[in-house]
């Protein structure tokens, strides 16, 4: 096993439980990095902090594993496991078919996240020390869902930064289609477990869709960057007279067209529009009692989140409502967003109240000592 030795004072955040350890904090390495990342973490005088997975790549070289000397092993990760899905049977509601599993250092277990979808379970490996014990891992899930499909979705750009390839593919048999319906709170998706965003469908927004849904009885609804339908689903589900929903790509815009049939959606009350949402603002006349404003991972600067929350301020009524939502990440929190509403409502010439907060859904658990767990953060925003 890895001995990483560490810089005076720096094993402080771990033992203040922060699961991980960053390549500044690193003063020296034992042993081949080649052969394995499991490593002991020892502090400056030698003594034992933590067990956990080395990465040479990373800055974040060490994801904890333990702050015991646990043996790390097969039954270390099956016991983590099924401590998460117990957790889970008390939060999801029965009508709901599709959540988050294991939520990477949440349920304490880094760099792995597993989303359910039916009987069909969607796997991301994201740093080198998980892909060691991959094996491990699906033979674990296919025991306790032996019926289960485990499909690969580890398609995503962070693994460079940990020496790994993207990778996707079956691991326990194999999807011919990989668009399946699914239940959430009652309401029926078709998602696109192989190519669609995510591993499928954006999980973490169900309670938020729950609120809007208690919302948005008798309100004209625009939904932007609507990706599937999810939002403008709920929205008419909860009673809205009418949902224009906006995104700019076609095979979502596809999902969305059978969400709203498999839902009996009145194409009346239904319109989708393909097309750039900032596009779409500019031209767009119309004026609505609420508003959705979650835009994808690409909008990522404090000044594009400003714009485009302007935008969209200018086309809630007197009295309505938006659903401002933000993807949280090292360069942009909660507090930024705030911010960002404050000089859109400037930009916009519009008074603006915040009624309340938005946030990911309970199946994405977070260590109040990794405050990086959080990626999602929104608010409901009172126009006048």
């Amino acid at each position: 096993m890895l001995i990483i030795q560490l810089k005076p004072k720096k094993e402080i955040p771990v033992m203040k439980g922060h699961p991980w350890i960053f390549s500044g904090a690193v003063e020296k390495v034992q042993g081949s990095t080649d052969e394995q990342s499991l490593c002991r973490v020892i502090d400056s005088a030698g003594k034992f902090i933590c067990q956990g997975m080395y990465s040479p790549f990373s800055q974040i070289a060490v994801r904890v594993l333990s702050l015991a000397k646990d043996t790390i092993n097969a039954e270390f990760f099956r016991k983590r496991i099924l401590h998460a899905i117990e957790m889970r049977k008390g939060i999801i509601p029965e009508n709901t078919t599709c959540y988050r599993l294991i939520h990477a250092e949440g349920d304490g277990i880094p760099g792995l996240v597993v989303d359910i979808y039916n009987n069909v379970l969607v796997m991301q490996f994201l740093c080198a020390g998980i892909e060691e014990f991959k094996p491990d891992i699906v033979e674990i899930f296919h025991k306790i869902y032996p019926g289960a499909m485990i499909h690969e979705r580890s398609d995503v750009k962070s693994r460079n930064s940990e020496g790994l390839r993207p990778l996707s593919g079956p691991l326990y048999g194999e999807l011919k289609n990989g668009e399946i319906e699914v239940r959430e709170n009652g309401h029926t998706f078709v998602v696109d477990v192989l190519t669609g965003e995510k591993t499928g469908f954006y999980l973490d927004h169900r309670r938020n869709r729950e609120r809007l849904q208690s919302m948005a009885r008798d309100k004209d609804v625009l939904d932007l960057f609507c990706y599937t339908g999810a939002f403008s689903v709920y929205a008419l589900q909860g009673g809205a007279k009418s949902v224009i929903s906006v995104d700019n790509s076609s095979p979502a815009q596809a999902l969305l067209k059978k969400n709203m049939e498999i839902n009996q959606i009145k194409p009346f009350a239904w319109k989708h529009v393909r097309d750039d949402v900032y596009r779409f603002l500019a031209d767009d006349r119309g004026m609505y009692d609420l508003v959705v404003c979650d835009p994808p991972s690409f909008i990522r600067e404090f000044e594009e989140y400003t714009k485009i929350n302007a935008l969209a301020l200018t086309r809630v009524k007197s009295g309505g409502l938006l659903f401002s939502m933000a993807l949280q990440h090292s360069q942009f929190n909660s507090t930024d967003l705030l911010k960002a509403i404050n000089w859109a409502s400037d930009k916009a010439f519009r008074n603006v109240r915040i009624l309340e907060p938005l946030y990911q859904g309970p199946d994405f658990p977070v260590r109040p000592s990794h405050l990086q767990g959080v990626h999602q953060c929104g608010y409901i925003v009172h126009v006048e």
